[in-house]
């Protein structure tokens, strides 16, 4: 008789490999340092944000990661407008 791996055993081996963990209760996900693992809890790893705002230039179209490239590229001759205001997105 072969017995069933854990429900978490793909987020176990990642949080033992250094990965962040978050759970899910009251409608949000919330991280967790020490997980107990519980077959009623729903988990995963933690999501990263990337934040962008695109500009378009006389010479094509670039992503801007942080307002001091927004700033500097605003003051360029090259620079047209922006496409879009900040954009965040989870990956």
């Amino acid at each position: 008789m072969t017995k069933k791996p854990h429900k978490h055993r793909d987020l176990i081996i990642a949080w033992a490999n250094g990965e962040k963990i978050q759970y899910y209760a009251h409608h949000e996900w919330a991280n967790i340092n020490y997980p107990s693992w519980d077959e009623d809890t729903e988990y995963r790893i933690k999501t990263e944000v990337i934040r962008y705002r695109v500009g378009l230039f006389k010479d094509g179209i670039e992503a801007a990661e942080n307002t001091r490239q927004e700033s500097n590229w605003q003051s360029t001759e090259n620079f047209v407008k922006w496409l879009a205001d900040w954009i965040e997105v989870e990956v």
